[in-house]
């Protein structure tokens, strides 16, 4: 390593530098984290089975991202939440922190007797608006913490300016969900990074079941450096680990009912066959 931070030192200019970095940053195998240069960038590919995805999910990344809400037969709630590409951009962390958390409000004022969390289509992103919306019926107690290699708890950030950051996603409005009901979570291969982390909140909440198919296995934390305003480093950082404090180090959730779904329906919920068995445990 210390070979390396030399040859940057001397290096003569940025293509040189940015070789030497990409090839360290390789060594990482960080499947999460990627490098973006002036004109060339990289991203680590684990060896691992391909992900399938199925037409109907090709078809609805198409689409614009949004929230979709619907009550389904035994007076099941289903609740779609979309991947919040928003950066750091506070604006927008606010916008869709309304925007989550509203549509689900929405679904309580009907008393559903239960839940379906469709997180499928959810690859990510900025994960506090997800949280805020979903905290209440998640439960604050089964919040995922942040570990280090050695399985240490890492602190969350508690500064001024990481507390006022946090605040923006908080939504203007919010309500107040019933105990014990149950929830089912929707899982497959397009859940990833943020989109998982959430879907590991609820693996430790009573009253929960999984189904669908396992994640693509990134969730874990990341933190992105700007290399002298020329280039962009994302660093996985730390693991996540469930209240229990099990570091998931693989980064993959898996669901407690596994449901191979080639013929998903986003249009029509109650015509999916991984909705279908979530609601068959729901209504037993």
């Amino acid at each position: 390593m210390q070979k390396r931070k030399r040859e940057l030192d001397v290096a003569k200019n940025i293509t040189d530098a940015e070789a030497i970095v990409i090839e360290v940053f390789s060594q990482l195998k960080d499947n999460h984290g990627m490098y973006g240069g002036i004109d060339t960038s990289y991203k680590y590919k684990r060896t691992s089975a391909e992900r399938f995805f199925s037409p109907a999910i090709l078809e609805e990344y198409k689409k614009p991202r949004d929230v979709k809400t619907m009550m389904l037969s035994g007076n099941i709630a289903y609740y779609k939440m979309p991947a919040v590409i928003v950066g750091s951009d506070t604006v927008q962390m606010r916008y869709w922190a309304n925007r989550l958390t509203d549509s689900l409000c929405k679904l309580e004022q009907q008393l559903p007797a239960a839940y379906i969390i469709d997180l499928r289509m959810n690859n990510g992103g900025n994960i506090e608006p997800m949280w805020q919306a979903l905290k209440g019926l998640i439960g604050e107690e089964n919040k995922t913490i942040m570990v280090d290699a050695y399985g240490k708890i890492v602190p969350e950030d508690m500064d001024s300016a990481s507390l006022l950051y946090r605040a923006t996603a908080i939504p203007d409005r919010s309500c107040t969900f019933r105990k014990n009901m149950k929830v089912a979570v929707l899982v497959g291969p397009g859940t990833a990074s943020s989109g998982e982390i959430i879907a590991a909140s609820f693996t430790t909440r009573k009253q929960t079941r999984l189904f669908g198919e396992r994640t693509i296995g990134v969730a874990n934390v990341t933190q992105g450096f700007i290399l002298q305003n020329k280039g962009y480093l994302l660093l996985t950082v730390a693991y996540i680990a469930s209240k229990k404090k099990k570091p998931m180090t693989e980064g993959i959730i898996q669901p407690n009912e596994y449901v191979k779904s080639e013929t998903d329906n986003y249009t029509h919920p109650e015509q999916d066959p991984t909705v279908l068995a979530a609601l068959k445990w729901l209504t037993k």
